[in-house]
């Protein structure tokens, strides 16, 4: 985890798959809203983004998934990242949870 402004609460484990089309890596994310009240996809609503690095630690693909209905306190939440291309070039990820207005 980079940051986090909210109060979700993280758990996280990746996995490399094959397909038809090749590799892809995905990252299953759990969220768990940690806080006292419930968090809604109303204005200010949390997102989730994932970053894939290469060994430089550049940006080989970046993104975000945006909160959709209510979590209650103590709820938890699945969201899902997916990498299909640059698969041998990721050395690491990193999450980030963040307030957005729009």
């Amino acid at each position: 985890m980079v940051a986090n402004e909210t109060p979700l609460v993280f758990s996280h484990e990746y996995a490399t798959q094959a397909t038809y089309s090749g590799t892809r890596i995905v990252v299953d994310v759990t969220a768990e809203n940690d806080g006292l009240e419930s968090i809604t996809p109303e204005v200010p609503v949390p997102q989730v983004v994932c970053t894939f690095l290469d060994k430089d630690g550049e940006t080989l693909h970046q993104s975000g998934l945006k909160l959709k209905k209510s979590i209650a306190a103590g709820e938890t939440i699945t969201l899902e990242f997916t990498l299909a291309v640059d698969v041998d070039d990721v050395t690491r990820y990193e999450l980030r949870s963040e307030w957005v207005e729009e």
